[in-house]
């Protein structure tokens, strides 16, 4: 879908899917005791080619489109990613959530937005969030999603 934004914009934004592609790691974070989904893993891992043999059913892929496979704690620090209109995080996980945010939420432009997936449902992502707005001292007003997501805007 936000590539099909993208076209109707004629925009000359990028859009990246920054995943495993294989599943989410085993919980390393005390945070995380009690979520291990490696279980579930052969149902979560969806690969890289299947992601984009689906994508390429609704959309062309072209080279404003990026797929960084990889674990977040091995592939977003140095991401060549400069900027993000929309940061939408799906980490379910302390770990993953807070891994994505130290590493983009400062590429969000006042006016910026950012969704977090499981903030409503994983005490361990809201764990995360929570902990990191209050470590860089941002106090943004979060909206609801779904009761399970949740955005902000970035001020």
């Amino acid at each position: 879908m936000g590539k099909a934004v993208l076209n109707d914009l004629a925009s000359n934004r990028h859009l990246w899917l920054c995943d495993s592609f294989e599943g989410l790691p085993a919980p390393s974070f005390p945070e995380d005791h009690g979520y291990d989904f490696t279980p579930s893993n052969d149902y979560l891992g969806v690969s890289v080619e299947q992601v984009k043999d689906n994508m390429s059913r609704f959309v062309e892929l072209d080279d404003r489109i990026h797929f960084l496979k990889g674990f977040f704690k091995d592939t977003l620090e140095n991401a060549a990613i400069d900027s993000i209109a929309v940061l939408r995080l799906d980490g379910d996980l302390y770990e993953s959530t807070i891994q994505c945010l130290k590493a983009l939420h400062h590429k969000v432009p006042s006016g910026g937005f950012v969704i977090i997936d499981d903030y409503g449902v994983l005490e361990p992502c809201r764990t995360a969030v929570k902990e990191f707005l209050e470590g860089a001292g941002l106090k943004p007003e979060i909206h609801d999603i779904d009761g399970t997501g949740v955005y902000w805007q970035v001020p």
